[in-house]
């Protein structure tokens, strides 16, 4: 990828960047950590806050949209006791970047070139700070 593309890619993240998750993980791996990501490889998917937000607009709550939009398998959030989404604000010092799908948190519809199957734009952070000042969560209805 050209030094160009990869510029382009990554300023849609200026206004911060999104995590949707079942209320499951949250509740397992983030509710009352000092940081959010995978401890194993210490990285985070995340997509634009921007986007995030269209695509809760057009999925009503339907969690098969989200599934289908963030490039996981149907079904794969249907058994976690609904969805939350964490907004994080400022990704200053986070290493925001374009995944090379090495991530602990790639799957198997991981595809080269920063956009999950769905055709979202996705890029990865190092750990974040679980901080209310920076994060904010909320359930999905």
């Amino acid at each position: 990828m050209s030094q160009e593309y990869i510029e382009a890619h990554l300023v849609q993240f200026d206004d911060g960047a999104s995590i949707i998750m079942t209320k499951e993980q949250y509740i397992n791996y983030v509710k009352g950590n000092l940081t959010i990501g995978i401890p194993t490889d210490r990285t985070q998917f995340v997509l634009p806050k921007k986007y995030c937000d269209d695509i809760a607009s057009k999925a009503a709550g339907n969690i098969s949209f989200y599934e289908k939009a963030l490039g996981f398998d149907i079904g794969h959030f249907s058994d976690g006791g609904g969805l939350v989404r964490i907004d994080i604000q400022n990704l200053g010092g986070l290493n925001l970047r374009i995944p090379s799908g090495n991530e602990a948190g790639a799957n198997s519809h991981w595809i080269p070139g920063g956009k999950t199957d769905g055709g979202v734009p996705e890029a990865i952070l190092d750990l974040i700070p679980n901080d209310p000042n920076n994060v904010t969560v909320s359930e999905i209805k």
